[in-house]
């Protein structure tokens, strides 16, 4: 039985609108709102990564004088004090009071939200006493105060008005020493003291890390008896040996290990992680050919046409029609030929999108799958391409993703790392800018232009009212500031497929060239002359995303740029991107400041944006969960 919110004590007409707002309609609905974050006085040795968007409440001493900026409508009040020995700047807005109560060398209690980055703290209290509540829960709900949403809740929880289910099964709660949900939510709501919270907070990591393995499990793969590939080892040396280039220390140890994976007597399961550039095309090359030489059939399946048919050019050039190969994408023309000719084993190698994954495309022989950006399918795409035989499974994603991560997506996948890039390639220049410092861009596209070089513009959206940076309204305005190039293309995913071909092709075909598009092209497309990449409110994407569109200039020895342009002035993430240029270390930004969503797959869903669980911090209670979880699937079988 659930109980309308408007019954509680203390809920009259007007709060129960604004409660109905943000989806608060039962009692339920508000207890399973925790509060965002707490006001405690916690004596803080030190402050952290850990710590970093928190707020604090600290004791400490002033350390300088304090300063005070003017600016059009507010007031700036800037000083410094010092934590365990280690100094942090305080700004504080519009409180001028503060130039008379704090002097240098003052001892006060301090509540603010902690900058890692920029070792800062944004002042909301000041005390010369400790006057701070011994632990205060923080809702942030618009419109209400927090002291009244704590009444509400006290009432729901006096008057026993509510129906939470236990939704963790009793084998966890007794091997881990957790609280019951019930006593969690009281915990949370009113936490008795440090102890009994961080016991509440204890429980819900649990809950989050055992919701989020129960849907990873079904990721897992299963290990499958099958024969060796015997491939040709002296060949793929040859192959080797026809390469332009030698292959770095990262791939030689990522062809070892797929090699050493053929010659078990189950199929096995890989991750290969490259950071852009660093070359996992050549590194897929060499595991197809190798299959191929055991006279077994590859699959190799991308998340888009245009990737696939790349994939597909770039390979086979090597091959030097040593095998018959296939591109299957949903435009091609002869599917059915297609089809009958891989299930009479007198296709080897076939490139595709999802359409590999129709049922009735049968292999006769298949020996080796590679999924390029896995994230990009859904789990019941890839679940249906893994039947199509005993095979060999790599996944390739160019988005490293932190370790702790990784396992939980991948299951007990190996996984391989290619960090190191080619030597012949530069460092891309990231310079991150205010939209008022246009002028500097539009000079530097003409510079590029001018040189026979090209040039992507990334923008976060198609079209629409609401979004000022589209496709169409910046393809409109690069035409009105260049009048005198012609070669201005643009792309997106509303464009049909004839139509992403044609801008494309008209790409890369031109000498000097500007294609406006949106983050589709984020993978696959390897244009060596293209040098200069401009993102539009960059804000919008991901470190990681941003990262991999950065990775579609500095594909040669020619110098390249990338332009992050804000639409808001201070905004941390891209300045952690113009000196970090390590996708291995950006991802892990990401995961601490974004969630794991934006490695799954789910960025814009919300799914599994834990509030509790910490990726990092948490490695052991994700893997021990995983572990019991499939423990006791194998009990029940």
């Amino acid at each position: 039985m659930s109980f309308k919110i408007e019954e509680i004590k203390g809920v009259g007409e007007k709060t129960k609108n604004i409660l109905n707002e943000i989806g608060v309609f039962t009692t339920d609905d508000l207890l399973l709102n925790f509060p965002k974050n707490y006001l405690h006085f916690t004596n803080h040795n030190n402050l952290t990564f850990k710590n970093h968007n928190e707020v604090v409440s600290i004791f400490v001493k002033v350390s300088s004088d304090l300063s005070i900026n003017h600016y059009t409508n507010s007031k700036i009040i800037k000083f410094e004090v010092v934590l365990n020995e280690k100094a942090i700047n305080i700004v504080a807005f519009n409180q001028l009071y503060l130039m008379k109560t704090i002097k240098k060398d003052s001892e006060i209690y301090i509540t603010g939200k902690y900058n890692y980055y920029k070792n800062e703290i944004v002042l909301s209290k000041v005390s010369t006493h400790n006057k701070f509540k011994n632990i205060e829960p923080k809702y942030n709900f618009d419109n209400l105060l927090d002291s009244n949403i704590s009444k509400i809740v006290k009432n729901i929880l006096t008057e026993n008005k509510f129906n939470i289910k236990e939704n963790l099964p009793q084998y966890v709660i007794n091997k881990y020493n957790l609280n019951n949900r019930i006593k969690t939510l009281k915990e949370l709501h009113n936490p008795t003291n440090e102890e009994s919270l961080n016991s509440a907070i204890k429980r819900m990591k649990y809950e989050e890390a055992f919701n989020f393995q129960t849907e990873m499990i079904k990721r897992i793969n299963v290990e499958v008896k099958r024969p060796p590939i015997k491939y040709n080892n002296d060949k793929v040396r040859t192959l080797i040996s026809k390469f332009p280039f030698k292959l770095t220390k990262d791939q030689k140890l990522a062809v070892n290990d797929i090699f050493r994976d053929f010659k078990t007597n189950k199929t096995t399961y890989r991750l290969i992680q490259g950071d852009v550039g660093s070359g996992k095309t050549v590194v897929a090359m060499l595991a197809i050919y190798g299959a191929l030489t055991a006279g077994k059939q590859v699959l190799f399946m991308a998340p888009t046409e245009i990737l696939a048919k790349q994939h597909f050019e770039s390979i086979i050039k090597y091959f030097d029609n040593e095998f018959n190969s296939e591109l299957l994408t949903s435009s091609t023309k002869n599917k059915e030929e297609i089809k009958v000719k891989l299930l009479q084993n007198e296709i080897n190698f076939i490139v595709g999108t999802h359409a590999l994954a129709e049922d009735d495309v049968i292999f006769n022989d298949l020996a080796l799958i590679i999924i390029d950006e896995q994230h990009k399918f859904g789990v019941n795409v890839r679940n249906k391409v893994l039947k199509k035989g005993n095979a060999n499974l790599i996944y390739l994603t160019a988005t490293p993703i932190p370790r702790t991560l990784a396992i939980s997506i991948y299951g007990d996948a190996k996984i391989s790392l290619i960090k190191e890039k080619p030597a012949q390639r530069k460092k891309i220049i990231t310079k991150y800018i205010t939209n008022n410092k246009i002028d500097e861009v539009i000079n530097h596209i003409k510079i590029t232009i001018n040189n026979n070089e090209k040039v992507y513009i990334v923008v976060p959206a198609i079209s629409s009212t609401h979004a000022k940076y589209n496709v169409e309204n910046v393809y409109l305005a690069i035409k009105r500031r260049l009048p005198e190039y012609n070669n201005i293309y643009k792309i997106h995913g509303k464009y049909n497929k004839n139509e992403q071909e044609e801008s494309i092709n008209n790409f890369l075909k031109d000498e000097n060239a500007i294609l406006v598009a949106t983050s589709m092209i984020e993978v696959g497309i390897d244009v060596k002359n293209a040098t200069l990449m401009v993102i539009f409110a960059a804000n919008y994407f991901g470190l990681s995303q941003l990262h991999q569109l950065r990775g579609r200039v500095g594909r040669s020895n020619l110098q390249s740029y990338c332009y992050l342009i804000s639409e808001r002035e201070d905004e941390e993430r891209l300045s952690i991107i113009e000196k970090v240029d390590d996708g291995f270390e950006l991802s892990e930004y990401d995961l601490k400041l974004r969630g794991p969503g934006i490695f799954l797959g789910y960025d814009q869903t919300g799914h599994f944006n834990f509030k509790y669980l910490d990726f990092i911090e948490d490695y052991n209670i994700l893997i021990n969960v995983r572990d019991d979880i499939i423990n006791d699937n194998k009990n029940m079988i």
